[in-house]
């Protein structure tokens, strides 16, 4: 085979499984319908997607298994070898060491998917160990598969540097967010769960470099620390070279302290209060911010609401304990519909409304939307000027796509808004999000000029958001409401309501909001959006200028 091609062990140990398996791949998990891409294959987001993080760990499955029985052929390669399976065996295998042999292999890789640090090390394996393995075993490939291999080729893109960077960048905000104890979390203690997966002191030094690179000052003295950490407690003299460390460090600090004043007029998130140059041990700025603006309102510092965003995430509540204790959970049978099988209905907050109802959908609704969503889910447009900032993959589905689960008819009942036909409502969203997925804070009203936008002009502005969460996160996908002072849980087959404009038609700059980034886990959503001139009538319009 010519060493021009790529990587050939990857290829080889694909054609032994993947092909034959492509069948049996439960479409639940894997995109279904898509032809074979036409021209240079076109990357997948596979740090971004939980499908196409599960893909890649049963995948990966059936790879490592090949590895194993290859490695016997290639003794003077072994070192290298070895070194991709002590990996994989420190993460993948032990972070499931506690399901049983025979678990089902799909079971197995949702476990791999879901550990933010044993997915970051397996994009890690495809982005980089693959290429350096290939390279010299290529010339041993066999013959008889050799064909086979070259069918391979071009169809199924692997992960790239950037999967790799978009890994890393959901670590770090994972960090950020949560302010993790790097020591914990690099063991493998993921917010108080023990999972045993953790970071080798080269991966360690690897993120700090990168979060050094771009700028996340305060981050990157958090990773290298923790590298030196490492190599102290695990006697670690080669891994990481102390002359990289410190350069390292010196590059850091440096920049850091150069642009310290255009940054601090920025409000540069990652940076500390000082210059280091003076104060080595000066604190970051997200730790005193974090306790002197939560709970404040915008009014009272324009920053206030990055910190009560943060706040949210990490499960506080500011709203008042004697206004929290007049919200109420009841039976709502206000539509004949729900007579024998009453809606169960919280409310989270009164004026503006926000209220949860519980139970709307089945598991069968669930698993449909998730099936008709795998063939087009992609990631969010990158650079798109007043796009908000999200990490996740996203699909559109019409009423024809999910016949069984009548999710339109649904949320009429609910609301006693029209939502079917396409006037009255967009298509529902399904988004997935892996680990360190989010959504930074937003509102949901369009916002347009209805003269310059024909969706504008067609339909109105958003009146109301549906959100139904269609499974449940282990740590974090909290949904922040930060002028509210409040937080969702997401709980598997309920709904959030809230209307995203006041009745005057204008934006109703309190139902900001955003989606925590997950920790530990997955989080599915599907979101439905009502639209104003086919809902004038349900909901009226009102010319108090405070409504």
């Amino acid at each position: 085979m010519n060493t021009k091609d790529k990587p050939a062990v990857l290829f080889l140990l694909l054609s032994v499984y993947l092909l034959p398996c492509q069948s049996q791949y439960t479409p639940e998990y894997v995109p279904q319908g898509k032809e074979p891409p036409k021209g240079p294959p076109q990357p997948f987001p596979y740090a971004l997607s939980s499908t196409y993080l599960t893909y890649l760990a049963r995948t990966e499955v059936e790879i490592q298994k090949e590895m194993v029985k290859y490695a016997q052929a290639l003794q003077e390669r072994l070192g290298m070898i070895h070194a991709y399976l002590q990996d994989y065996e420190d993460s993948s295998i032990r972070g499931t060491a506690h399901m049983p042999e025979d678990v089902d292999p799909w079971q197995r890789a949702t476990q791999i998917a879901a550990h933010p640090i044993t997915a970051y090390r397996m994009v890690r394996r495809f982005a980089t160990e693959f290429d350096a393995i290939g390279s010299h075993v290529s010339q041993q490939l066999e013959r008889q598969l050799e064909e086979r291999v070259n069918k391979l080729s071009g169809v199924f893109p692997w992960p790239s540097e950037k999967d790799l960077g978009d890994a890393m960048d959901a670590i770090l905000r994972v960090h950020y967010v949560y302010n993790l104890n790097l020591e914990e979390f690099a063991r493998g203690n993921i917010m108080g769960i023990q999972t045993d997966v953790g970071f080798t002191p080269s991966q360690s030094f690897k993120i700090a470099e990168y979060a050094a690179k771009n700028e996340y000052y305060s981050l990157a003295l958090d990773w290298l620390r923790l590298t030196e950490s490492r190599m102290k407690e695990e006697n670690d003299t080669m891994s990481v070279s102390g002359f990289s460390i410190a350069n390292t460090y010196k590059r850091n600090i440096e920049k850091h302290d150069r642009d310290f004043d255009r940054n601090k007029h920025n409000s540069h998130l990652y940076m500390f209060t000082e210059r280091l140059s003076e104060n080595p041990n000066a604190p970051t700025l997200r730790s005193v911010n974090y306790e002197k603006m939560k709970g404040m309102s915008k009014d009272e510092h324009p920053e206030a609401g990055h910190y009560n965003f943060l706040a949210l995430c990490n499960g506080e509540d500011f709203q008042d304990p004697r206004y929290k204790a007049t919200l109420k959970c009841w039976y709502d049978k206000r539509n004949p519909y729900f007579y024998l099988f009453p809606l169960k209905a919280e409310l989270l907050n009164r004026e503006p409304l926000l209220i949860q109802f519980h139970d709307i959908i089945n598991e069968a609704w669930t698993r449909e939307m998730k099936k008709a969503a795998m063939p087009t889910l992609q990631r969010a447009p990158q650079n798109v000027p007043g796009a908000t900032p999200r990490t996740a993959v996203y699909a559109w589905l019409e009423d024809e796509h999910i016949p069984n689960s009548p999710i339109g008819r649904r949320i009429e009942l609910i609301t006693g808004l029209h939502v079917r036909g396409m006037n009255a409502s967009e298509a529902l969203q399904i988004a997935s999000y892996a680990y360190g997925g989010h959504v930074s804070t937003h509102f949901d009203s369009l916002g347009g000029n209805p003269d310059k936008d024909p969706i504008l002009k067609l339909k109105g502005d958003r009146v109301t958001t549906f959100l139904v969460y269609l499974n449940e996160c282990q740590k974090g996908g909290l949904t922040a409401f930060p002028v509210l002072g409040t937080h969702v849980q997401p709980v598997k087959g309920s709904a959030v309501l809230w209307y995203t404009s006041l009745k005057n038609g204008q934006i109703d700059m309190r139902m900001l909001h955003g989606a925590c980034p997950i920790v530990l886990g997955h989080k599915w959503i599907a979101t439905k959006w009502t639209h104003l001139n086919q809902n004038f009538l349900t909901r009226p319009c009102d010319l108090n200028p405070d409504m």
